[in-house]
């Protein structure tokens, strides 16, 4: 069964949906800039539920656990608790760790969704010039959660699903720009890191599952979910 209904969880619906012998948990906290102990606690309330069930359970986190610039913030420590509590409990677990994560949702705390209306619109808005940042298709998330889940080795274990490379965010603000066709009001500010992901596991999955992740991916991304909306 699948816990959510949101952008991840609607993606993982034909890969997950009728598994019973899971349970694919995709109703956290989605918001990274979150602060409100309210919305921390319902995640936890869910979480506590699905751990009952007994089971596989399927978590996604988030790779921000090793950027050491957001390691205090109330977001990664959240799900630094999460992923303690489902070690502690689960009988069985695969947490899977994600970038940003691109597909058609209304979140406006998204890092594309910000940058698409903040450059469509015209209002300003800072770009930190050493910051990078690590985009995958939710379609792909999907595809690949399920080849890692079915050959068993991830289960019981913490594991990145993400691209094999990160992207200057003025790089995605260019990318934005030749597909608006418009100029982005933007000052850098000397600010940012990036920081290493390792997902050689989720890449050779992906490699077995027939998914493709090339030089143009990120454009490809821009292409496929915001052509509808420019």
């Amino acid at each position: 069964m699948i816990v959510g209904n949101g952008m991840l969880a609607q993606a993982c619906q034909p890969a997950f949906g009728a598994d019973p012998a899971v349970t694919l948990f995709a109703s956290g906290v989605s918001n990274s800039r979150e602060t409100r102990p309210e919305a921390f606690a319902r995640e936890t309330a869910l979480l506590d539920e699905s751990l009952d069930r007994g089971g596989l359970l399927v978590y996604f986190s988030t790779c921000s656990i090793a950027d050491y610039e957001l390691s205090t913030s109330p977001y990664v420590r959240h799900k630094l608790a999460m992923e303690k509590r489902i070690a502690e409990r689960a009988e069985r677990m695969a947490i899977f760790r994600l970038p940003q994560v691109v597909g058609h949702t209304p979140n406006p705390h998204t890092l594309t969704n910000y940058l698409h209306h903040q450059i469509d619109s015209g209002a300003p808005f800072q770009v930190w010039s050493h910051a990078r940042r690590n985009l995958i298709d939710v379609a792909d998330v999907a595809v690949i959660a399920r080849r890692l889940v079915d050959e068993g080795a991830v289960l019981d274990r913490i594991t990145n699903i993400a691209c094999p490379f990160s992207v200057p965010v003025i790089e995605l603000v260019r990318s934005f720009e030749a597909h608006l066709g418009r100029r982005a009001n933007f000052t850098v500010v000397d600010a940012g890191a990036s920081y290493p992901i390792d997902v050689t596991a989720a890449m050779a999955a992906a490699g077995r599952a027939g998914v493709a992740i090339g030089p143009d991916y990120i454009d490809q991304l821009i292409r496929k979910y915001y052509d509808h909306r420019s």
